[in-house]
């Protein structure tokens, strides 16, 4: 006959004694030739479950321990008990709720499909050993050990990227945490390498910049060699993207969605991240001033494309499967350009550090610079208090406009400066 356990209550109210599996209880006599040990059960109305403390030698023992989880889940103190959920289910509920909205980002907000698109791609860093493991079972120490095998690879994932995987990590346990299928999160408390961020001090005066866009009407020698005519059009496919960036403040993102609709010429402004697809997480929707060089490339741009009322400003090509053009390949055509016409190239998000020099230069306040650039923290101040630029200072109607006209003024100085110095 199959043994089984056999637990009998107590004298003791809520104390069972647990038998061994030799015990003649467990194939049917009514006397027990083993030596229990002993547990408490108290209900846990909350949570609509029983919940047991330990097993102990001694009856009393249980019914001391019982008492004192009693007082403990009066008190709240008790953590709550969950099933043990495979992570891989975990994750498979996780991603679903955020393709479906019903799982929202840190500021509440559903997840935009590029967002979801990051997640799957860092949750497939977890290996199987720990998508296997109940995720209460899961340590720090795992953690802190695939963060370490990431940089060990080969090649190697990056500072940013390793952070992306715990990060979504992170976002994972958050989930689990919120409908009680964890109890901790196993990524606090990991250290993590630094960034590798590059530093942004490449900037270029206003004569320098404009002479590089000008540059790109040229062709290079493989062109001349070739017989290979460079037009205005071509030229313009490569300017306007860094036109945006260094004259209008537009990030990556915001260059690939920005939409003839949010160009308006007849008051000289554009709206930048007005699509939902552009915007950083936590919004960064704004009305950017067009000054003179901008205002001119993007004229010109509209006039090529024969004047439309809607649809991309940068176009991407055929065969993309996003519609948006690629950012990372127009870097390295006009790279490749500026080095064989023997100029130093520079990247589109710093020519964004250089559009915030050229305002800090030209005297734009720096609240409106703060909001021109999108920054949810305004650029500092000496003299300023934080929290008076961060919660008390506001722009007033008209100092957009006065930005475009400072800005403007200083550009053409400087330009024109650049230009006699050519001269001479």
């Amino acid at each position: 006959m199959k043994r089984r356990l056999v637990d009998t209550k107590t004298r003791y109210q809520g104390v069972f004694a647990r038998h061994q599996l030799q015990c003649a209880l467990g194939v049917g006599k009514k006397r027990c030739n083993c030596r229990p040990r002993y547990y408490g059960v108290v209900w846990d109305s909350a949570a609509g479950k029983l919940l047991k403390t330990a097993r102990f030698d001694q009856a009393i023992e249980a019914r001391d321990a019982r008492a004192d989880l009693l007082e403990s889940l009066r008190r709240g103190d008790v953590a709550p008990r969950v099933k043990a959920t495979k992570l891989a289910d975990i994750k498979t509920r996780f991603l679903q709720g955020a393709r479906d909205g019903v799982v929202r980002n840190k500021h509440r907000r559903r997840y935009r499909p590029r967002a979801i698109k990051e997640l799957e791609s860092t949750l497939k860093h977890l290996p199987d050993s720990l998508l296997e493991k109940p995720a209460d079972k899961i340590r720090r120490g795992e953690i802190q050990t695939l963060a370490d095998s990431l940089a060990e690879e080969d090649p190697p994932l990056s500072g940013s990227r390793i952070r992306g995987v715990v990060y979504g990590i992170s976002s994972l346990y958050q989930f689990a945490e919120d409908r009680e299928l964890a109890t901790h999160n196993p990524t606090d408390g990991v250290r993590l390498p630094a960034t590798d961020e590059k530093v942004r001090d490449f900037v270029v005066d206003p004569a320098t910049f404009a002479a590089m866009l000008k540059a790109l009407e040229e062709p290079t020698q493989v062109e001349r060699e070739k017989g290979i005519v460079r037009t205005k059009r071509d030229a313009l496919r490569d300017q306007v993207p860094y036109a945006l960036a260094a004259y209008g403040t537009a990030r990556h993102q915001e260059i690939r969605v920005l939409d003839w609709a949010d160009v308006y010429f007849e008051v000289r402004a554009l709206e930048l991240a007005a699509d939902e697809e552009g915007r950083k997480p936590g919004g960064s929707w704004r009305v950017v001033p067009m000054v003179e060089p901008l205002f001119n490339i993007l004229r010109e741009e509209w006039e090529a494309q024969g004047r439309p009322t809607s649809g991309k400003v940068c176009r991407s090509r055929k065969g993309s499967k996003s519609g948006l053009v690629a950012i990372d390949h127009i870097q390295d055509r006009v790279h490749r350009r500026w080095r064989d016409l023997g100029t130093k190239p520079t990247l589109l998000h710093e020519a964004r550090h250089t559009a915030a020099t050229w305002m800090d230069t030209a005297r734009v306040p720096g609240k409106v610079a703060s909001e021109i650039m999108g920054h949810k923290t305004p650029t500092y101040q000496p003299g300023a208090a934080r929290i008076t630029l961060q919660r008390y200072t506001h722009v007033l109607p008209g100092e957009l406009e006065r930005a475009r006209e400072l800005l403007d003024t200083f550009l053409r100085e400087r330009t024109q400066v650049g230009s006699s110095q050519d001269e001479l």
